[in-house]
């Protein structure tokens, strides 16, 4: 029996036109395709999917990050300014002198 003869690797050619692909038909489903071993043969097309998917996530998940620690950020100089305000009234109306 022959022994499996392994392809040669994608070109980059292919590799940017299965990007493409990837884009145009969105994350949704190519992570569909993949759960259901459908549309992405050869094996490396496949594969090259597994690793654009996990790309995507990836910068995802860094802006989450972001914009979580910018939402955090916001709230604590929002928290400084109330105190801030707070302690003006306080000083103004001469409830407490300095």
């Amino acid at each position: 029996m022959p022994e499996p003869v392994d392809r040669p690797p994608p070109t980059d050619k292919e590799i940017a036109k299965w990007r493409a692909e990837f884009e145009s038909i969105g994350r949704e489903a190519v992570r569909l395709a993949i759960a259901r071993g459908q549309g992405f043969v050869p094996v490396r097309k496949r594969e090259l999917a597994i690793l654009w998917l996990r790309e995507k996530e990836i910068g995802t998940e860094k802006r989450e990050r972001a914009a979580a620690w910018y939402a955090k950020w916001t709230l604590d100089a929002a928290i400084a300014a109330a105190v801030l305000a707070a302690i003006s009234i306080i000083v103004a109306l001469g409830i407490v002198r300095l």
